[in-house]
């Protein structure tokens, strides 16, 4: 056994060394296309920064020098990682070009202290991961991928960050993104998905967390002397944990001693110890790691069995309010909860002798069983405020809007129909239609323009001049900052207005911020759409004030971009109903 184990080591280790061989010939003749274009800009410029004095000339062999500009190195070097086509959004490869790194780093900084509306992240996210070149100062490519990588865990855009991998294959340089994906799969208890993410890490980059995940992957996939070997060149090159190696000679079989030990101080150690645990028992508390918490939903652990401990309820509810625990395992806790008959007919008058965590669980099965909907509403709204009172309205939102959208609208109390609409809004905004009024030009069917993915200039000028025509019978008419908005953009689409529309004079008494129109003129795309995503920030486009909506308008309309303007205005004008 011990012979045929060094003859597996070194044919593996032979065919390593053929393959670094190989990938290196490889590598010497790859092109990333991006840079391909850059360099062709680029060739004279580069030409002139190499010098190279010939020692026939000289008659000195020792005299021959060679001088590069370390800078051109270093900005050839410079790899392009993003997802999207530039031209997806009208951007280019250059966007960041002209920009200094500081200064996108402190937009960035002031963005990420916001809590983002769901159109900023979105266009944040566009923004970032556009394939294109880096600031040529004071912000390295590295650096910036860094950046992209931070921003997509901070976010859990796990799915993104897997795109991103695939499409950039440098950022698997970075062991931070490939461990988020596997922690991301193995606390959702889906081992197969994340044995595969290994794959994506870069051959070159060792890292003890990840290498010992794959050495379990190995094991999981029937590979058991492929792991085995590849202990043995961890543990050449330095390689030392007692725990994991007795939890995996376990799992290989090579001793029938199984170490009852459970370590919770990272997410692989803790899976390792409940696959190998006789009878595993673990009780989470207030510094249990995240990804532990959601292990322990996923893989199906969680069990309280004494409900009259008021610090274990309340350690799950403030993880699942923190996001570290799954939200609808505190519903399902909260059903276990023995009531009788009695306290769930008067729990609006029982709750108040309660503590807090158990007062919730009997409001929550009362208005589950209730028929009655003026009172399943009150329940629903009375729970709300429960949850406010010990801050943990995060764990209660979801559901809130679950309750509410499982009522017939027809059968909601003409006193609650208000309350429950503010509580619904944002599932109301999805489902309304848009209502278009001929009468005035930024709420006429014109505006169709900007909504389509593909507008007809012929059929957008067909409209307009049927609405204008309209407009201008009507005497009391006033064209206000709206319109203005809607005239600019079909002027620059190439839709013909009619030459006594002056619109101009109006136009020239809105401003426009001085800073942004100096980084237009400069050409710093990337900088600019920061700027506008911290402008817009937390709120919904349609609630931005109309000077607000005109400058981005004009902003984005000088730099030509024309569908991120579109995605604005398709927000910022239509009259929902």
């Amino acid at each position: 056994m011990k012979s045929l184990l060094h003859l597996n080591k070194l044919i593996i280790l032979t065919t390593f060394f053929i393959a670094s061989i190989l990938n290196s010939a490889f590598a010497a003749t790859a092109i990333d296309i991006w840079e391909k274009k850059e360099n062709k800009n680029n060739q004279n410029e580069d030409q002139e920064e190499i010098k190279i004095e010939s020692p026939v000339l000289s008659n000195d062999i020792n005299k021959i020098t060679i001088k590069i500009d370390e800078q051109k190195i270093d900005d050839h070097a410079n790899s392009v990682i993003g997802i999207f086509d530039p031209q997806e959004n009208n951007f280019s490869l250059n966007m960041w070009s002209n920009s200094n790194g500081d200064d996108i780093k402190n937009v960035l900084k002031r963005i990420n202290k916001l809590k983002l509306s769901k159109f900023s992240e979105n266009l944040l996210f566009q923004v970032l991961f556009t394939n294109a070149y880096p600031p040529k100062s004071n912000l390295t490519s590295k650096e910036f991928s860094k950046i992209k990588i931070d921003w997509l865990i901070k976010n859990r855009r796990f799915k993104d960050l897997e795109t991103l991998l695939k499409k950039s294959p440098e950022v698997g340089k970075e062991s931070k993104a490939v461990k988020f994906l596997v922690n991301e799969y193995l606390s959702s208890a889906n081992i197969k998905s994340a044995c595969e993410k290994i794959s994506l890490l870069n051959k070159d980059v060792q890292n003890n967390y990840l290498d010992k995940f794959s050495i379990y992957c190995l094991i999981n996939s029937k590979q058991k002397n492929e792991a085995q070997l590849v202990l043995e060149l961890l543990k050449e090159r330095g390689f030392e944990d007692k725990f994991f190696e007795s939890k995996i000679n376990f799992l290989l079989g090579v001793t029938k001693e199984n170490n009852q030990q459970i370590k919770d101080d990272n997410l692989l150690n803790f899976y390792l110890s409940h696959i190998t645990a006789d009878n595993f028992k673990y009780e989470p508390n207030d510094k249990t790691d995240k990804y532990i918490w959601r292990y322990l939903s996923s893989a199906n652990l969680i069990e309280i069995k004494d409900f009259e401990d008021e610090e274990v309820v309340a350690t799950y509810e403030k993880a699942a309010a923190e996001n570290a625990f799954e939200k609808d395992e505190i519903f399902k806790i909260y059903l276990k909860f023995p009531f009788n008959f009695n306290q769930l007919m008067n729990a609006t008058e029982v709750h108040e002798s309660m503590p807090s965590y158990k007062a919730r669980a009997l409001i929550y099965q009362s208005m589950l069983l209730n028929e009655n909907i003026e009172k399943k509403i009150s329940l629903a709204f009375l729970l709300k405020n429960l949850f406010k009172k010990d801050k943990l309205l995060n764990v209660y939102r979801e559901e809130l809007s679950n309750v509410l959208l499982s009522i017939d609208p027809n059968e909601i109390p003409e006193r609650y129909e208000e309350l429950v609409q503010e509580n619904l809004k944002q599932n109301i905004l999805t489902v309304r239609q848009i209502k278009f009024d001929n009468e005035i030009l930024h709420r006429s069917k014109v505006i169709k323009h900007f909504l389509d993915d593909n507008p007809k200039i012929s059929k957008t000028q067909k409209d307009f001049k049927s609405v204008y025509k309209k407009i201008k019978k009507n005497k009391k008419y006033f064209i206000s900052i709206k319109d203005i908005i809607v005239l600019e953009s079909l002027e620059m689409d190439g839709i013909s207005l009619p030459k006594d529309l002056d619109f101009g004079n109006l136009a020239l008494q809105l401003t426009v911020p001085t800073n942004l129109e100096d980084f237009v003129e400069k050409n710093q795309t990337g900088l600019v759409m920061l700027k506008i995503i911290e402008i817009i920030g937390e709120d919904d486009v349609k609630n931005l004030d109309p000077e607000t909506i005109y400058f981005l308008n004009r902003i984005l309309n000088k730099l030509n971009l024309k569908k991120i303007r579109n995605n604005i205005l398709s927000q910022a004008l239509p009259v929902r109903v």
